[in-house]
């Protein structure tokens, strides 16, 4: 997980560029105010996502770089529970998947003497229909602070990393946590706890980025026969990351299969060869 920095636009319009050059074409336009996401840089130039989720290329003169959040909590594993009161034993009323950021927790509840830290927070939670609003209590060891979370643009390893902690998480149609996942919430989910949007489903993913020829890690291949209809997380040229099917978990495989491979995209920079 990895917090990239923000940029406010500065300008009344902000060109993004295919490439970092005034005569790349034109694939979008951020306007005064808007937030972008930095993914990384060259030269004078910054690599964007803007509000739309597109990518480009932004003259960095253009925006004013800010640090990635504002919250003071992310939950840093893959399900946190939320215990009805302050012990694991307890029972669980909620679960907090990862990369949420609670609303702000009150009323931290006991020390740990090694590390001078409140061992637990009460969480507000909104209750039900039965219930009014209530709240319960989080384990503050399942969280990390932002400011402990890396703050630099995304790499291809962060995604892997990512990816792997999902590895034997059960295929679930729909699904974008770890107690279950779709093929398009994997990598999803996987971009998100790096600071990248991508839509909801495979054949809206297959939109963005930019098409390549050959796969490198961090990739996404999409498979289908005339259309797209699954998509994958790619660890190599030939290897990928996937939630497969129904019955089946999270996993690696390789081409060569019966998924017919239609294309390739990217949606980090490519390595700067300056």
């Amino acid at each position: 997980m990895v917090a990239p920095p923000k940029g406010l636009v500065t300008v009344g319009i902000a060109e993004l560029r295919a490439e970092p050059a005034e005569t790349s074409e034109l694939v979008d336009q951020a306007h005064l105010t808007e937030m972008v996401i930095v993914l990384g840089e060259r030269s004078d130039w910054r690599y964007v996502q803007g509000p739309d989720q597109y990518f480009g290329w932004v003259r960095a003169d253009q925006i004013f770089e800010v640090p990635g959040s504002s919250y003071s909590h992310v939950v840093a594993v893959l399900l946190a529970d939320v215990h009805e009161h302050e012990s694991r034993e307890s029972a669980v009323i909620e679960r907090l998947p990862a990369g949420t950021r609670p609303p702000q927790m009150f009323k931290a509840v006991g020390i740990d003497g090694a590390n001078a830290r409140p061992e637990w927070a009460e969480v507000p939670l909104r209750g039900d229909r039965t219930r009014g609003p209530r709240s319960g209590f989080l384990a503050v060891a399942d969280t990390t602070r932002d400011g402990e979370v890396p703050a630099r643009y995304p790499t291809a390893d962060d995604y892997l990393k990512t990816a792997e902690s999902f590895m034997g998480v059960p295929y679930l149609w729909g699904g974008t946590t770890a107690l279950g996942l779709d093929c398009s919430g994997l990598v999803q989910q996987v971009y998100r706890l790096n600071g990248v949007a991508l839509p909801r489903d495979a054949d809206q993913q297959a939109m963005l980025g930019r098409r390549v020829e050959k796969a490198r890690a961090g990739d996404l291949m999409f498979f289908g026969d005339r259309s797209v209809t699954h998509v994958a997380l790619a660890t190599s040229p030939t290897e990928f990351i996937h939630a497969p099917m129904k019955g089946g978990v999270v996993e690696h495989n390789r081409l060569g299969g019966d998924r017919k491979l239609l294309g390739i995209r990217r949606y980090l920079p490519d390595v700067s060869t300056e």
